[in-house]
This record gives C-alpha cells, structure tokens and sequence, in this order.
C-alpha cells in the first residue's frame, strides 16, 4: 500500500481540466483523468468535478464501496 500524502482542496483545484481530472471524494484524492473515457454515463459528469469535492455527486448515484475498485487511482488524502 502506497504511502498517501496530504493536499488541500486549493491544490486539487489546480487539477481540473479534462487531461489533468482529480476529485476528491470522501476525504481522498483520485485522479479520473484516464477513467473518465470509459465512465458508463459518460466522461462529462467526471469532468464537471474536476478540481472539487465531487462528494454530494457522487453518492447521490454510487455507494462508497464502489470507490474500492478505484484504490489504482487514488493518489492523495485530503486535509481541511
């Protein structure tokens, strides 16, 4: 298991554009960028979290256990 550092928001900020895309969910970090071509829906709903907390989003249509199969893409914890 990787070692996770610790970034804030205004970091992931920096991080949201279509071929730079992470969001945070639940407190972590994942970077979607080359998930989000092959996201069932859609690449754009990804998209439109780019570079935010895509928390609220997110579980108004998944279950936290999904993020499981997302642990290849987690890169960061998010702090304050």
């Amino acid at each position: 298991k990787k070692e996770m550092v610790q970034i804030s928001l205004s970091e992931v900020a920096k991080h949201n554009t279509e071929d730079d895309c992470w969001v945070a969910i639940h407190g972590k970090v994942y970077d979607l960028t080359d998930f989000a071509e092959s996201h069932p829906p859609g690449a754009i709903s990804i998209h439109k979290l780019a570079g935010i907390d895509g928390t609220e989003a997110f579980q108004s249509i998944h279950n936290e256990g999904m993020l499981e199969d997302f642990e290849d893409d987690l890169i960061v914890v998010l702090v304050g």
